[in-house]
């Protein structure tokens, strides 16, 4: 069952300015997620940040009590991405049996994502 939906829209260059930051980006992603983007383009960061603001918006909790990066996005074999929930958010998932599906889009100026938080029915 579907129990919350979240979208959120990034510009590039606000993502640009923040990754000169080394505290920035602590707060932000994790060491999987800033290795993955040290050899791709901002665009990608951008997806990610966006993915973690649609996360949370899914779960309809906002930033409260975590940072962004305990809400990591990976990506499969094929590059399909998925939310791993860390810390205080993995138990806010956890308490409430959820799964968060994640969808993310870029151009050069833009990057947009997508979740669905789904739990089993009862």
């Amino acid at each position: 069952m579907i129990i919350g939906i979240g979208t959120d829209i990034c510009e590039v260059a606000r993502i640009i300015n923040g990754m000169r930051n080394p505290r920035f980006r602590s707060k932000i992603f994790t060491e999987r997620e800033a290795a993955y983007c040290a050899d791709k383009p901002h665009e990608t960061a951008a997806g990610l940040f966006a993915a973690k603001e649609a996360a949370v918006k899914a779960m309809g909790v906002g930033f409260r009590g975590f940072w962004p990066c305990d809400v990591e996005i990976a990506r499969d074999d094929l590059g399909k991405p998925s939310v791993c929930p860390h810390g205080v958010f993995k138990d806010i998932c956890r308490s409430k049996q959820v799964n968060i599906h994640i969808s993310i889009s870029h151009t050069k100026d833009i990057a947009i994502a997508f979740a669905v938080a789904e739990t089993a029915e009862r």
